[in-house]
Protein backbone atom coordinates (compact mmCIF):
# COMPACT_ATOMS: atom_id res chain seq x y z
CA UNK A 1 0.00 0.00 0.00
CA UNK A 2 1.11 3.43 -0.66
CA UNK A 3 0.94 5.76 2.43
CA UNK A 4 1.69 9.41 3.60
CA UNK A 5 2.27 10.04 7.01
CA UNK A 6 2.17 13.57 8.20
CA UNK A 7 4.12 14.37 11.52
CA UNK A 8 6.65 12.07 10.55
CA UNK A 9 9.75 13.37 12.51
CA UNK A 10 7.28 13.17 15.86
CA UNK A 11 7.63 10.18 18.43
CA UNK A 12 4.51 8.79 16.65
CA UNK A 13 5.18 9.84 13.03
CA UNK A 14 8.55 8.38 12.82
CA UNK A 15 6.87 4.91 14.46
CA UNK A 16 4.58 5.09 11.69
CA UNK A 17 7.31 5.25 9.13
CA UNK A 18 9.18 2.52 10.70
CA UNK A 19 6.99 0.03 11.14
CA UNK A 20 4.75 0.72 7.75
CA UNK A 21 8.26 0.36 6.20
CA UNK A 22 8.78 -3.06 8.03
CA UNK A 23 5.30 -4.51 6.72
CA UNK A 24 6.60 -4.00 2.99
CA UNK A 25 4.75 -0.11 2.44
CA UNK A 26 5.95 2.39 0.16
CA UNK A 27 5.95 5.04 2.48
CA UNK A 28 5.97 9.13 2.11
CA UNK A 29 6.85 10.82 5.00
CA UNK A 30 6.03 14.83 5.61
CA UNK A 31 7.33 17.16 7.83
CA UNK A 32 8.02 20.78 8.40
CA UNK A 33 11.87 19.87 8.97
CA UNK A 34 12.61 16.84 7.22
CA UNK A 35 15.84 16.63 8.09
CA UNK A 36 15.03 15.40 11.50
CA UNK A 37 13.89 12.30 10.68
CA UNK A 38 16.90 10.47 10.43
CA UNK A 39 15.14 7.11 8.37
CA UNK A 40 16.25 5.94 5.18
CA UNK A 41 14.69 3.44 2.45
CA UNK A 42 14.37 2.45 -0.46
CA UNK A 43 10.56 2.39 -0.12
CA UNK A 44 10.56 5.86 1.32
CA UNK A 45 10.09 9.00 0.10
CA UNK A 46 10.78 12.07 2.40
CA UNK A 47 9.11 15.21 1.75
CA UNK A 48 9.37 19.07 3.21
CA UNK A 49 5.74 20.51 4.22
CA UNK A 50 3.91 23.08 6.41
CA UNK A 51 0.42 21.71 6.46
CA UNK A 52 -1.00 25.12 6.86
CA UNK A 53 0.05 25.74 3.52
CA UNK A 54 -2.69 24.02 1.02
CA UNK A 55 -0.06 24.21 -1.61
CA UNK A 56 2.21 22.22 0.11
CA UNK A 57 -0.05 19.71 0.89
CA UNK A 58 -1.34 18.89 -2.03
CA UNK A 59 1.39 16.90 -4.43
CA UNK A 60 2.33 14.84 -0.70
CA UNK A 61 -1.18 13.38 -0.83
CA UNK A 62 -1.51 12.67 -4.81
CA UNK A 63 -1.13 8.82 -5.84
CA UNK A 64 -1.46 8.08 -2.10
CA UNK A 65 -3.85 4.73 -1.04
CA UNK A 66 -3.89 6.39 2.59
CA UNK A 67 -3.14 8.91 4.63
CA UNK A 68 -2.14 8.39 8.24
CA UNK A 69 -2.10 11.75 10.82
CA UNK A 70 0.22 12.01 13.48
CA UNK A 71 0.21 15.99 13.13
CA UNK A 72 0.61 17.54 17.24
CA UNK A 73 2.25 20.40 19.04
CA UNK A 74 2.98 17.96 22.17
CA UNK A 75 2.17 18.77 25.57
CA UNK A 76 2.04 22.65 24.63
CA UNK A 77 -0.35 24.56 25.64
CA UNK A 78 -0.67 27.62 23.49
CA UNK A 79 -3.40 27.58 20.62
CA UNK A 80 -2.70 26.48 17.79
CA UNK A 81 -4.27 25.62 13.94
CA UNK A 82 -2.32 22.83 13.48
CA UNK A 83 -4.96 20.32 14.70
CA UNK A 84 -8.07 21.70 12.48
CA UNK A 85 -6.48 23.69 9.82
CA UNK A 86 -3.78 21.44 9.07
CA UNK A 87 -5.77 18.40 8.59
CA UNK A 88 -8.27 20.51 7.05
CA UNK A 89 -5.58 20.77 4.69
CA UNK A 90 -5.10 17.46 4.07
CA UNK A 91 -8.56 16.70 3.93
CA UNK A 92 -9.36 19.07 1.34
CA UNK A 93 -6.37 17.72 -0.63
CA UNK A 94 -7.28 14.10 -0.52
CA UNK A 95 -10.71 14.93 -1.57
CA UNK A 96 -9.31 16.90 -4.67
CA UNK A 97 -7.10 13.56 -5.41
CA UNK A 98 -9.65 10.90 -4.82
CA UNK A 99 -7.78 9.29 -1.60
CA UNK A 100 -10.76 8.10 0.75
CA UNK A 101 -8.57 7.09 3.76
CA UNK A 102 -7.95 8.84 6.66
CA UNK A 103 -6.46 7.77 9.75
CA UNK A 104 -5.41 10.49 12.23
CA UNK A 105 -4.16 10.59 16.11
CA UNK A 106 -6.18 12.38 18.38
CA UNK A 107 -6.43 12.22 22.69
CA UNK A 108 -8.38 10.78 25.26
CA UNK A 109 -8.31 13.82 27.06
CA UNK A 110 -10.77 15.14 25.27
CA UNK A 111 -13.49 13.76 27.62
CA UNK A 112 -14.19 12.56 30.65
CA UNK A 113 -14.54 8.79 30.53
CA UNK A 114 -18.26 7.47 31.50
CA UNK A 115 -17.91 6.03 35.18
CA UNK A 116 -14.56 7.45 35.62
CA UNK A 117 -12.83 7.37 39.31
CA UNK A 118 -12.33 10.88 41.17
CA UNK A 119 -8.98 10.47 40.17
CA UNK A 120 -9.88 10.22 36.56
CA UNK A 121 -12.20 12.96 36.95
CA UNK A 122 -9.87 15.16 38.46
CA UNK A 123 -7.21 14.54 36.46
CA UNK A 124 -9.50 15.05 32.85
CA UNK A 125 -11.09 17.68 33.94
CA UNK A 126 -10.30 19.67 36.71
CA UNK A 127 -6.17 19.61 35.19
CA UNK A 128 -5.64 18.60 31.49
CA UNK A 129 -9.12 19.65 29.99
CA UNK A 130 -8.30 23.45 31.81
CA UNK A 131 -4.06 23.57 31.35
CA UNK A 132 -4.66 22.10 27.95
CA UNK A 133 -7.77 24.06 26.97
CA UNK A 134 -6.37 25.69 24.04
CA UNK A 135 -4.76 22.57 21.99
CA UNK A 136 -7.77 20.46 23.01
CA UNK A 137 -10.05 23.13 21.47
CA UNK A 138 -8.39 22.64 18.66
CA UNK A 139 -8.01 19.15 18.05
CA UNK A 140 -11.77 19.14 18.90
CA UNK A 141 -12.11 21.14 16.03
CA UNK A 142 -10.25 18.42 13.82
CA UNK A 143 -11.96 15.54 14.80
CA UNK A 144 -15.13 17.87 13.88
CA UNK A 145 -13.78 18.30 10.50
CA UNK A 146 -12.67 14.52 10.08
CA UNK A 147 -16.05 12.99 11.03
CA UNK A 148 -17.83 15.91 8.18
CA UNK A 149 -14.91 14.94 5.21
CA UNK A 150 -17.03 11.68 3.76
CA UNK A 151 -13.64 10.12 3.78
CA UNK A 152 -13.15 6.63 5.33
CA UNK A 153 -12.00 7.88 8.53
CA UNK A 154 -10.93 6.70 11.70
CA UNK A 155 -10.02 8.93 14.94
CA UNK A 156 -7.71 7.38 16.90
CA UNK A 157 -7.72 8.49 20.79
CA UNK A 158 -4.88 7.50 22.83
CA UNK A 159 -4.16 7.61 26.00
CA UNK A 160 -0.76 9.61 27.11
CA UNK A 161 1.49 8.58 24.98
CA UNK A 162 5.14 6.92 25.89
CA UNK A 163 8.18 6.06 24.26
CA UNK A 164 7.83 2.51 25.82
CA UNK A 165 7.88 -0.46 23.56
CA UNK A 166 6.05 -2.10 21.01
CA UNK A 167 4.08 -4.84 22.46
CA UNK A 168 0.93 -4.75 20.50
CA UNK A 169 -1.05 -5.71 23.21
CA UNK A 170 -3.08 -2.86 24.47
CA UNK A 171 -7.35 -2.42 24.91
CA UNK A 172 -9.45 -0.69 22.50
CA UNK A 173 -12.52 1.01 23.16
CA UNK A 174 -14.80 3.97 21.57
CA UNK A 175 -16.95 6.95 23.24
CA UNK A 176 -19.64 4.77 24.21
CA UNK A 177 -17.80 1.73 25.53
CA UNK A 178 -14.77 4.23 27.24
CA UNK A 179 -12.09 2.60 28.58
CA UNK A 180 -11.75 2.97 32.85
CA UNK A 181 -8.12 3.29 34.17
CA UNK A 182 -6.67 4.41 30.80
CA UNK A 183 -3.51 5.95 31.95
CA UNK A 184 -0.97 5.55 28.95
CA UNK A 185 -0.06 3.92 25.76
CA UNK A 186 3.38 3.65 23.63
CA UNK A 187 3.75 5.65 20.63
CA UNK A 188 4.56 2.07 19.14
CA UNK A 189 1.51 0.60 19.87
CA UNK A 190 -0.49 3.27 19.01
CA UNK A 191 1.19 3.40 15.48
CA UNK A 192 0.50 -0.44 15.25
CA UNK A 193 -2.96 -0.48 15.95
CA UNK A 194 -3.18 2.37 13.12
CA UNK A 195 -1.11 0.55 10.46
CA UNK A 196 -2.99 -2.73 11.54
CA UNK A 197 -6.18 -1.48 10.75
CA UNK A 198 -5.98 0.43 7.71
CA UNK A 199 -7.85 -1.94 5.76
CA UNK A 200 -10.23 -2.67 8.16
CA UNK A 201 -13.74 -1.76 7.12
CA UNK A 202 -14.80 -2.09 10.63
CA UNK A 203 -12.81 0.85 11.73
CA UNK A 204 -13.99 3.46 8.88
CA UNK A 205 -15.58 6.40 10.43
CA UNK A 206 -15.20 5.52 14.06
CA UNK A 207 -13.57 6.78 17.17
CA UNK A 208 -11.33 4.41 18.67
CA UNK A 209 -9.98 4.69 22.11
CA UNK A 210 -6.30 2.80 22.51
CA UNK A 211 -4.81 2.37 25.93
CA UNK A 212 -3.38 -0.45 28.48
Amino acid sequence: MRIVVFGATGGTGRQLVSQALAAGHVVTAVARRPGLLGITHQRLAVRGADVLDPGAVAPCVADQDAVLSALGIGYRRHRTTVYSVGLGNVIDAMGAAGVRRLSCVSTSGLQTPAGASLVQRVVFGAILQRVLREPYADMREMERRVRDSGLDWTIVRAARMTNGALTKRYRVGAPDRPLRSAWSISRADVAHYLLAHLDDPATAKAVVELAY
